[in-house]
């Protein structure tokens, strides 16, 4: 069973806009603790979250912070709109084989043990799900392609850092593909405007 300390730091990490507000300073630490209290329903006393806030290691998240910003100043950042994804229910070695029959542009693929995700552009879609039996297409998504500096196969919570930015602006990510220092994220195309402004914003941190 997790201690206080654990909850509660678990809680403050996932939350990037405490996070932020937390490194400047602009956060009062009692109001803080009753939104936690509030928020996850701990079961603890106000002083003992206030304890356990003030207990935070942000020193040490301050110095990851450092590491990501040189990491994200160097990235190349490009969009693509009229994009669809096609998700298919079937073993990827499956859906690998009838894929060949075709000659595509460029595609992405993500796979589970039972499901296929397939990113192309819109005008491809159609002609790739009629190779499976009930496909389901979802249009109208943008791609924000992040190629960030070689070090961060070495680095941890580089992904991390990308989603919350993202989220920071409440943007749905739809899909995410990865292969560092490559990192491909998906949103509807009416969001891509203020997403790319926030991973353009990594950048100049």
């Amino acid at each position: 069973m997790e201690s206080i300390n654990q909850q509660v730091w678990r809680a403050l990490q996932t939350d990037p806009a405490v996070m932020r507000d937390l490194q400047r300073k602009l956060i009062n630490t009692r109001a803080l603790a009753k939104y936690l209290i509030q928020k996850y329903e701990l079961k603890v006393s106000l002083d003992a979250i206030i304890s356990s806030i003030r207990r935070f290691p942000l020193d040490a998240h301050q110095e990851v912070e450092k590491t990501l910003q040189h990491i994200f100043a160097d990235s190349i950042v490009s969009t693509k709109n009229n994009m669809a994804c096609i998700t298919v229910r079937m073993e990827p070695h499956q859906a690998f084989s009838r894929l060949c029959t075709l000659s595509l542009p460029v595609m992405r693929m993500t796979t589970g043990t039972e499901e296929v995700k397939i990113l192309v552009e819109n005008s491809q879609a159609d002609k790739i799900a009629k190779l499976f039996k009930n496909p389901e297409i979802e249009r109208d998504l943008s791609e924000i392609h992040v190629t960030v500096a070689e070090k961060a196969t070495k680095t941890k919570g580089v992904l991390a850092r990308i989603s919350a930015e993202i989220a920071l602006a409440n943007i749905n990510v739809h899909e995410v593909c990865i292969c560092p220092p490559e990192f491909l994220i998906y949103v509807s195309e009416k969001d891509i405007v203020k997403a790319h402004e926030r991973i353009i914003a990594l950048t100049k941190e």
